[in-house]
């Protein structure tokens, strides 16, 4: 695939694949780029401007609608308190 094609909804479906796999909703960014193969550069470009993919601390990626139904509601309260202070 070709960088011009990869749309945020490529991506998704990678994460998604991942998680049904893997049974891990949080994807390194380095697999998604070699299975799409793009750059991680290329690939942070996408991300930045998506509104279905999110991103932690460690750099790992996910769908939005992933973390609401996987992560659990004490996780989700303290990463937005979290957030809010950094």
């Amino acid at each position: 695939m070709t960088t011009e094609r990869i749309k945020d909804l490529d991506i998704v479906n990678c994460i998604n694949a991942y998680a049904i796999i893997d049974n891990k909703y949080w994807v390194n960014k380095q697999q998604i780029a070699k299975q799409l193969d793009i750059s991680v550069n290329e690939l942070q470009d996408i991300v930045k401007n998506s509104e279905t993919i999110v991103i932690n601390n460690e750099g790992k990626l996910t769908t939005r609608k992933l973390y609401q139904q996987k992560t659990p509601f004490l996780d989700k309260l303290l990463n937005t308190i979290k957030n809010k202070i950094e």
